[in-house]
């Protein structure tokens, strides 16, 4: 007769919520996601917030772009949620990037030739709207943030209706994402993100240069550990525990796949130390089990202790992001 292995779930450790302290969810918020061939760009507010005049991406050093692609080249696409001032109305958009000529300008922004421009040709409620982003090479004060720089204006909203230049139907950023493929080759290793986000004044068409703000988002590597340690010979009780990090730092409420034989079985999650345990009780035939720990990871809050240093004096740093990871420990086999 075959034998039948059961692992019953005794105990786990007990889900500990994530405190965000400080300036948690802070906004406006700056996400950054990557693969081994694209970049996702992703920049948010709230309606609340003071509506954004310009706001210039930090390329970290160690990354190199390819901008050799012809105009008219699609790179990559766009997402996110626009919201109309006048009308009270939020509404999403989808549409493509696209290359366009370098000495197309943006109204507000630096005027000349770039290094390139990229176009986020959307759609929002059956009409095209075009946002060009200038690629530059950063300089000056900004240097220390990195080699390049992505830089979009927009135009302003909390002026009169029929002031030359301001948006149509007052529609401001809410959220965008834009990801580009083949753009970018990233470096080993973690990487910081920055961004500096300048609001316009109450009421004006001029940017408020010392509202200005600094957003972050980091890109580091994540792990998840495992070991075993049989608490009960004689009931054949096992102990499964391990750690979830994040560029050596615990990763708290996180939910950890537990596979046994190649199949998720169980879910503990990490206490706020990144800490997750299990007993588990076998029955059956004495044999072989192959355990092993997955996990995935969203994007988390890291405001706190992401924004201790800000870059330039007198311009707070106020939201950073870690970017989301998911992490495999390795195989462990137990004879019970």
């Amino acid at each position: 007769m075959k034998s039948i292995i059961r692992l019953v779930a005794l105990t786990s450790a007990a889900t500990a919520a994530l405190a965000l302290a400080g300036n948690a969810l802070a906004t406006p918020k700056l996400s950054i996601r990557q693969t081994s061939t694209s970049v996702t760009v992703g920049l948010s507010k709230t309606q609340s917030d003071p509506t954004l005049a310009r706001t210039q991406i930090f390329v970290p050093t160690g990354y190199t772009l390819n901008t050799s692609q012809a105009p008219g080249t699609k790179i990559g696409s766009a997402s996110g949620t626009l919201f109309a001032k006048d009308l009270n109305v939020a509404a999403p958009f989808t549409g493509d990037v696209v290359v366009a000529p370098p000495d197309t300008n943006a109204e507000g922004c630096s005027t000349g030739t770039h290094l390139a421009v990229w176009m986020l040709q959307v759609s929002v409620s059956g009409q095209t709207i075009n946002l060009p982003i200038h690629v530059d090479p950063t300089s000056g004060p900004n240097a220390p943030f990195g080699a390049f720089q992505l830089v979009v204006c927009f135009p302003p909203v909390d002026v009169p209706q029929g002031t030359p230049g301001r948006a149509p139907s007052g529609v401001q950023l809410l959220d965008a994402s834009f990801t580009l493929t083949n753009v970018f080759t990233a470096p080993t290793g973690a990487t910081v993100w920055k961004a500096l986000a300048t609001p316009y004044a109450s009421g004006s068409a001029e940017e408020n240069t010392a509202g200005t703000v600094e957003l972050r988002s980091a890109l580091r590597p994540g792990l998840v550990t495992i070991t075993t340690r049989v608490v009960n010979r004689k009931t054949r009780t096992l102990r499964l525990s391990g750690t979830v990090t994040q560029a050596g730092a615990a990763v708290a409420a996180a939910s950890v796949n537990l596979l046994v034989n190649g199949k998720a079985r169980f879910r503990p999650t990490t206490t706020p130390r990144g800490l997750y345990t299990i007993l588990l009780r076998k029955s059956g035939r004495r044999s072989t089990t192959i355990f092993q720990a997955r996990v995935t990871v969203g994007e988390r809050d890291i405001t706190s202790s992401g924004c201790q240093s800000p870059t330039l004096p007198g311009v707070r740093c106020v939201s950073a992001t870690a970017a989301g990871f998911t992490a495999l420990s390795r195989k462990v086999r137990v004879r019970m």
